[in-house]
């Protein structure tokens, strides 16, 4: 593959006043900064309240993530001081929604919509948001060919039985080997040696396709795996199916091309804001054991024999920022924000009725969302319901509520539930369907699926109107607590 195939069509300094009408939306310079930098992020997070800093000396090895996991939910947090590295370790970026409004300056709420409005965007203009490839980045002002070594990097070892130290959030970008086009995704990888590494592909992505062709041709699939990504890349990484465009998409979030630059040993980019890039090879027909590794389902991964990763060369910022999560609430957000995106673009051209849709903790952000219907007519929310599935084959179960229910809320999804649905006729039961490989319920590929309405019947009767109170302002009162 040359590296002609991926052409500049963007140069480096455009702005967003010189693209043609219909490109980039228009972002606040400092949004984009913190939504492609993650040093910016980190910036706003402390500005702002929403960061603890551990200055003790902690061990990667299971104690950085037990401290991790006392703030789950809550504050980002900074470990300065990682005991064997030079580099400190960032967590939480994802895991509590109220920080991630308020770093897409937008309300937590609405942050599915401004996904699904950068894919509609990239879907009508695919051809002015090409990313520019540079020479040189933040990312490579440190370059390392010879002598390095993977035990440098503060990769922690996370859960009590977890097979070793693991990359669980960074990018991994890849060309097509048919048409050349970069496209990244995140998976699980695990350190085997100083320069080696295995990891898990789920089935149905595009990395697996890839090495398929690579492996007939006998030949090895080469990569960068990009650490320290911000929000933009970060996010968009996770939404499925849409291949090499998920850049197209990253760069309509941010207003501007996000720019790549050229790796040192392999025919693959890598991001230019980047805290680390390894750049390997993915060898054809390898497989050692991988795993266990603590899963979003709350579970662990099983060990297997998985495709192997050969490392070339590593390059970073001079004062880098490692960044790991904890397989909890930030992948459940992760996830659960950008099937919230692709979810509502496709179901409300088939359902206007669709208002909303969440994926709630309790789903793990893969297996569960609660959809919100102004319901025009009987019978919408089970075609809602369906076409949810279909939208999104990982779901398990899907809850149709009412636009007067708050789909955020547990418990008053919880009483729509108990006050709306009919177990007569309110389940759908789909037997036998697709299911995600990291659930224990599936076997062999296949889990039985099921529907809730827990909609007021149509039209509506006196019987399920709401009790409503006076909307009062608190400091309009003397009120001691």
């Amino acid at each position: 593959m040359k590296r002609n195939i991926r052409k500049i069509l963007v140069a480096a300094a455009m702005s967003t006043a010189m693209l043609p009408s219909g490109g980039f939306a228009q972002v606040p310079r400092e949004v984009g900064d913190r939504l492609v930098d993650i040093r910016k992020t980190i910036e706003y997070l402390d500005k702002t309240g929403n960061l603890v800093r551990v200055n003790s000396e902690v061990d990667p090895n299971l104690e950085l993530a037990g401290i991790a996991k006392k703030y789950e939910g809550k504050k980002a947090i900074l470990f300065e001081k990682v005991k064997g590295s030079a580099y400190p370790v960032f967590m939480g970026l994802v895991w509590n929604r109220d920080i991630i409004g308020g770093l897409f300056a937008t309300p937590k709420e609405k942050i599915p919509f401004v996904i699904a409005d950068a894919i509609g965007a990239w879907r009508k203009d695919k051809t002015v948001l090409t990313s520019p490839i540079l020479d040189k980045g933040p990312a490579n002002e440190v370059i390392q060919t010879e002598g390095f070594s993977l035990d440098d990097l503060p990769v922690p070892i996370h859960a009590i039985k977890d097979g070793g130290r693991y990359f669980d959030c960074s990018v991994v970008v890849v060309n097509d080997p048919q048409t050349g086009q970069p496209n990244f995704s995140v998976h699980r990888i695990m350190i085997t040696d100083k320069d080696r590494l295995t990891f898990l592909i789920d089935p149905g992505r595009h990395l697996g396709a890839y090495l398929d062709i690579m492996e007939k041709q006998g030949k090895a699939l080469q990569v960068t795996i990009n650490n320290g990504m911000s929000l933009a890349p970060w996010l968009v990484s996770a939404i499925p199916g849409q291949g090499p465009g998920k850049i197209g998409i990253a760069n309509h979030l941010v207003g501007r091309p996000i720019e790549f630059i050229k790796a040192q040993t392999v025919d693959a980019p890598a991001f230019a804001d980047a805290q680390f890039v390894i750049e390997a090879e993915i060898l054809p027909k390898v497989r050692e054991p991988e795993g266990p590794f603590a899963e979003v389902t709350g579970y662990y991964g099983a060990r297997d024999d998985r495709w192997v990763m050969q490392v070339k060369a590593i390059t970073h910022r001079k004062n880098p920022v490692f960044h790991s999560l904890l397989s909890g609430q930030e992948v459940w957000n992760a996830v659960g924000l950008t099937a919230e995106a692709k979810i509502f673009s496709i179901v409300n051209k088939i359902v206007p009725d669709l208002k909303a849709v969440f994926l709630p903790p309790g789903g793990s952000g893969f297996y569960g969302a609660v959809i919100q219907l102004d319901k025009s007519k009987e019978g919408v929310q089970d075609l809602a319901i369906r076409e949810t599935f279909k939208a999104f084959p990982s779901l398990q179960w899907v809850t149709a509520v009412d636009t007067d229910v708050n789909i955020y809320d547990p418990i008053d999804v919880e009483w729509a539930f108990t006050t709306r649905f009919d177990a007569k006729k309110g389940f759908i039961i789909l037997p036998d369907q697709e299911g995600h490989i990291l659930n224990p319920m599936v076997k062999g590929g296949l889990v039985s699926k099921v529907g809730i309405d827990a909609t007021a019947p149509f039209p509506r009767t006196s019987a399920f109107e709401r009790t409503q109170f006076k909307d009062v302002n608190l400091k309009d009162y003397v009120i001691k607590e």
